[in-house]
């Protein structure tokens, strides 16, 4: 009988089989866990910042070369809205989208600058001076309209006070020996999360006592509900680089949205949750980029697995490099995962044969 010695034995081929398909279930498992982020440079010049959406999602209100900027969700229609020849910056529309809040850089006789709030319609016009004397930024309008929340200094170092639309009944929310900064409305408006040196917290309007979601040895920043309220999203340099990260509206599970050679900063979750406006500077310069996240399943880390102890990490330095090729090359990543997956699972049918002769 034709006998075929090029041919592998009944158990070898049975082994290399088994493994085939083992490590394509295995490879199929990884990648349905795995998303990668559709981001779109929507600016092409330098210096922006703080980009904000309108509240029916079709607009961009932004800081760039120190006044305040306009734009279509798209990247077209950009338009100057207001300079008045200072610095103007941290521009939010309102409840409704017929005015926008910023601040300014102010001056009063016979005493030094300082940056105070103003209200501007949307389109730039009937700008009104709300804040006076102490240095106010980062003004976030309350979800029904009625109250503004922003960082002063009029107390002394930067703290988070709330105050009516029209600038009136000033109420001091924090106390502490930091800089706040950052506030951000929950959707109901009970509360507002900020970032503290570094550490992300979250307060009821009407208590004193704030509660930490984050507290480690990086900097969590500009810190913002998405519109269900169940999650946060910041900017941290935990992965090295600034990154844009989610993280459960308790503090608990989080997950990395980038990972790249750069600078991610101010992210802006879109009222409908489906994109998030963020500045990077991946090319050189600060632009506003778009992250779509319409067809992602977002899925936070389970706590056990939070990148967020430095011993942790001093432990597992390729941790972040994996997880940045992971994100740049999702499918050299997968190959890759493919490659090793079917040695492993060779090795170990093939020992297990070799037993069972």
């Amino acid at each position: 009988m034709y006998s075929f010695p090029h041919l592998l034995p009944p158990k070898k081929a049975a082994c290399l089989v088994l493994a085939a398909i083992v490590s394509l279930l295995l490879i199929h498992a990884a990648s349905a866990e795995m998303y990668v982020n559709e981001n779109v440079q929507l600016t092409n010049d330098s210096n922006y910042n703080h980009p904000s959406w309108s509240p029916d999602g079709e607009k961009l209100v932004f800081a760039y070369d120190q006044a305040i900027w306009s734009m279509n969700a798209d990247g077209s229609g950009r338009k100057k809205l207001y300079d008045n020849l200072a610095w103007e910056g941290d521009p939010v529309y309102n409840h409704n989208g017929s005015r926008i809040y910023y601040a300014t850089e102010s001056k009063k006789a016979y005493s030094a600058r300082y940056t105070s709030i103003h209200v501007m319609d949307a389109d730039g016009g009937n700008v009104v001076k709300l804040t006076e004397s102490a240095d106010a930024k980062d003004p976030v309008v309350s979800p029904d309209g009625t109250k503004i929340a922003y960082v002063s200094r009029l107390a002394g170092n930067y703290d988070v006070w709330i105050m009516d639309t029209d600038g009136y009944n000033n109420e001091r929310l924090t106390d502490s020996q930091g800089d706040e900064s950052s506030p951000s409305w929950s959707p109901d408006g009970s509360k507002l999360v900020y970032s503290l040196e570094g550490a992300i917290l979250v307060q009821e309007t009407d208590s004193v006592k704030p509660t930490v979601l984050l507290d480690n040895s990086y900097d969590n920043v500009e810190p913002s509900f998405s519109s269900d309220g169940n999650m946060i999203i910041f900017s941290s340099d935990q992965g090295g680089d600034y990154d844009i990260w989610i993280m459960g509206a308790d503090g608990k599970g989080f997950t990395m949205l980038t990972s790249v050679s750069s600078n991610e900063r101010a992210p802006a979750w879109s009222p409908d949750g489906s994109k998030i406006a963020y500045v990077s500077n991946e090319d050189g310069e600060y632009n506003i980029w778009i992250m779509d996240l319409k067809d992602q399943n977002l899925q936070l880390q389970e706590e056990e697995e939070e990148i967020v102890d430095t011993e942790q990490r001093q432990m597992n330095p390729y941790i972040d490099r994996i997880r940045l090729f992971a994100n740049e090359n999702p499918r050299d990543f997968i190959i890759s995962v493919l490659i090793i997956s079917f040695l492993l699972v060779s090795l170990i049918v093939y020992s297990f044969l070799r037993k069972i002769r």
